[in-house]
């Protein structure tokens, strides 16, 4: 009886050490430009040794694999909207998570249209599935693919992870949604694609981490430009950041989807700081950041 009252002592006790601990990585930080500094926009969270993937855009599984994890170790995935940049890489990590031997099926949600994106992606797959499955002659379950359509609201909560689903605004894509990740004392908040939201703001209050978009263009560029006008119109531009991190004051704040046109990333930060004095760092592939009671932050695989 005292083993047994120890060992739930002893589990209660590391419970609560890993709910007060997460990791964030940012596996990809691009937009639909093909560059090779900036993959795909993916965002990993690692609570309590379970992780879980924001987007998976291009390049995820490679990304994954220089961040030392392998595409089998991911089960669930959370799309925050369907534009190609968002999901191309989502074949690539159920397929080949099958080869590296997943044990479980791949858990996709995500706004209204995820059903179809699935079932066509069987479909265009079924040749790859057939051959794979006749080669070691069973049916695997790393070969399934499972997807949930979602609205606002919890969408997972497993022991001490809840995930909450939010309507972000970009239109005409809607649904649009951000999410929030909390894990004990620990929280995450990645934006997806987004001009100002109020809805993000209240989202955001009190986290830890916001992880959040933004787009810049010059102001001669804007006025030679009419369709980038229009492509900045549903993101995130400096001074609505400044705003949106002056309501909410999150422990720390990192860019993603970097977007821009004819200004630098230096300015940027610039614009942000003069209305803002909290921490805010330009997002990078491969940054990760450690979240406890300090937040550290590191470049995988930098000396």
């Amino acid at each position: 009886m005292r083993l047994i009252k120890f060992l739930s002592l002893f589990l209660l006790i590391q419970n609560s050490l890993y709910a007060d601990y997460l990791e964030v990585t940012l596996l990809g930080t691009g937009t639909p430009r093909p560059v090779i500094d900036r993959f795909g926009p993916a965002t990993l969270v690692n609570a309590g040794g379970k992780y879980f993937l924001f987007d998976a855009g291009r390049g995820a599984t490679i990304r994954l694999q220089q961040a030392g994890i392998t595409p089998d170790q991911i089960e669930q995935v959370f799309i925050t909207h369907l534009h190609s940049d968002h999901i191309s890489g989502l074949d690539d990590l159920w397929l080949t998570g099958r080869i590296w031997q997943r044990e479980n099926l791949l858990n996709v949600y995500g706004p209204a249209g995820t059903h179809k994106l699935v079932e066509n992606l069987r479909s265009a797959y079924q040749a790859d599935i057939a051959y794979r499955t006749a080669n070691v002659d069973s049916e695997d379950a790393g070969a399934n693919i499972d997807s949930r359509e979602i609205n606002a609201g919890t969408v997972y909560q497993n022991g001490a992870v809840t995930i909450r689903a939010f309507y972000v605004e970009h239109r005409p894509v809607f649904p649009a949604f951000g999410y929030r990740l909390n894990f004990g004392d620990r929280s995450v908040v990645i934006s997806g694609d987004t001009t100002y939201s109020e809805n993000l703001i209240k989202q955001s209050k009190g986290v830890d981490v916001l992880i959040h978009e933004i787009a810049a263009a010059s102001e001669s560029l804007l006025k030679r430009n009419k369709r980038l006008n229009s492509i900045l119109a549903y993101h995130t531009n400096p001074r609505q950041m400044a705003e949106i991190l002056v309501n909410t004051n999150p422990r720390i704040s990192v860019l993603n989807h970097v977007l821009l046109f004819a200004v630098t990333e230096e300015n940027v930060i610039k614009t942000i700081k003069n209305r803002y004095t909290g921490k805010v760092l330009m997002g990078a592939d491969l940054m990760k950041l450690s979240v406890g009671k300090s937040i550290n932050v590191q470049s995988i695989g930098a000396d």
